[in-house]
């Protein structure tokens, strides 16, 4: 009976190894399968990540055209794609259909739709919803939202694009959370030519949002955090041994997709702890140098400095509002101020009624997010990336569309014959 009991330990060890030699298996065959699907159906192979901006001497930056591209990150994965007019957004004709009425939506990446797929931002919901139900004219709504843009760009834009795409009516998305503070970036970067006095920008990779970047890595660096390496915290011959088993069993693991798996779910949580400890710390920095507009690009939004100097800011942005206003009076195209709200304290109503107030000495109506767009933020805005998800840019293109009705500036709904 004693013989036995070690013989049944042995059996019962075989059968367990043979078991997790086939669940391992099952699994691996899983994973490599759910791998070459997309491949094969999505064609995802073609969708490597490939550049999708390009600098540009008349507008600092724009996207590139025809671009199929990847774009995934910690909260989203999607395919980015740009149709043939350099915009994210289905294929447009250039010449404007008779039968249709063309809204052009420009604004930055909360226009554009940084991280929900097309069939997910404001501008494509806006546009389903607009012809909903079906109207004498086809709307339209095209989106011209680029990253990092502010009415500074959005006004050199629209100077190229305008009398081409020859729209019916302009939506300005006006992001009070940096768009202040870009504009006054992009008004210390722009030069001026000599002979024509046109505007033009010098490819220094420099960005809005840079000082703020620089300095948070600094300080990260510095105090020796969380994904940023420090050379006395770990032992040499620690490091030495972990590499020579790195390069000894990794490359006969790494074939495995169920090791790779497991090795990505473990990177997302290291890279997940970093982005928060860098978040954190730029939000401090921020709060630090909530007077120096180079690092608190939404330096507006706050109590700081007096209300002359915030004035002062505003001015640069104020300018160029009313450049883009003039520019589509001269080709009679109505224009629409919709005010994207940003940081700063809940109860600080100068930077809307600022706005409020331009809209009034131009004559152009103003659309607010402020009321839908307050706490809790987690519910429309990915928490770490910031940007809004799927559910904000419901919100906003269900704002829009109701506001558009408001002001009577659609064409008429189709008469339903009885």
């Amino acid at each position: 009976m004693q013989k036995a009991e070690p013989r049944r330990w042995f059996l019962n060890l075989i059968l367990l190894t043979v078991s997790l030699c086939v669940s391992v298996f099952i699994a691996e065959l899983s994973l490599r399968t759910l791998d070459w699907y997309p491949s094969f159906y999505r064609g995802s192979r073609d969708n490597a990540w490939k550049p999708i901006f390009e600098y540009s001497s008349t507008r600092h930056h724009h996207l590139i055209p025809n671009v199929r591209s990847r774009h995934n990150d910690l909260e989203f994965d999607y395919i980015w794609a740009t149709n043939a007019l350099g915009m994210r957004d289905r294929e447009r004709s250039v010449k404007k259909d008779m039968d249709s009425f063309r809204i052009f939506f420009i604004g930055d990446s909360v226009v554009q739709g940084w991280g929900v797929s097309q069939e997910q931002t404001m501008v494509a919901l806006l546009e389903h919803s607009l012809n909903q139900p079906e109207r004498e004219k086809r709307v339209e709504v095209l989106n011209g939202g680029v990253f990092g843009y502010s009415p500074c760009l959005e006004y050199l834009f629209l100077r190229e694009t305008l009398p081409v795409i020859e729209p019916d009516l302009v939506l300005l998305g006006f992001f009070l959370g940096n768009d202040v503070g870009d504009d006054y970036f992009y008004a210390q970067q722009a030069q001026l030519h000599a002979s024509d006095g046109a505007v033009f920008f010098k490819n220094d990779d420099r960005w809005p949002w840079s000082e703020l970047d620089d300095l948070t890595d600094r300080t990260l660096r510095e105090s020796g955090s969380v994904g940023y390496y420090n050379e006395a915290s770990t032992s040499s011959i620690i490091k030495q041994y972990i590499s020579d088993l790195q390069h000894a069993l990794g490359p006969i693991l790494l074939k495995l997709r169920l090791v790779r798996l497991v090795r990505e779910v473990v990177q997302r949580h290291r890279q997940r702890s970093t982005r928060r400890e860098w978040n954190e710390r730029a939000r401090l920095l921020v709060e630090e140098h909530r007077d120096d507009i180079r690092i608190n690009l939404g330096l507006v939004n706050y109590p700081v400095l007096d209300r002359e100097q915030r004035l002062g800011y505003w001015q640069i942005s104020k300018k160029y509002l009313t450049a883009i206003h003039r520019l589509c009076q001269q080709r009679g195209v109505p224009l629409v101020l919709v005010v994207i709200p940003g940081a700063g304290p809940a109860d600080f109503d100068e930077p809307y009624e600022f706005l409020d107030q331009i809209g009034y000495e131009l004559s152009i109506p103003v659309i607010h997010f402020r009321s839908a767009f307050m706490a809790p933020l987690e519910k429309t805005s990915y928490p770490l990336d910031g940007h809004w998800n799927p559910e904000g840019n419901r919100k906003a293109a269900a704002i829009v569309d109701r506001e558009l009705r408001r002001l009577n500036v659609l064409p008429p709904q189709m008469v339903k014959e009885r």
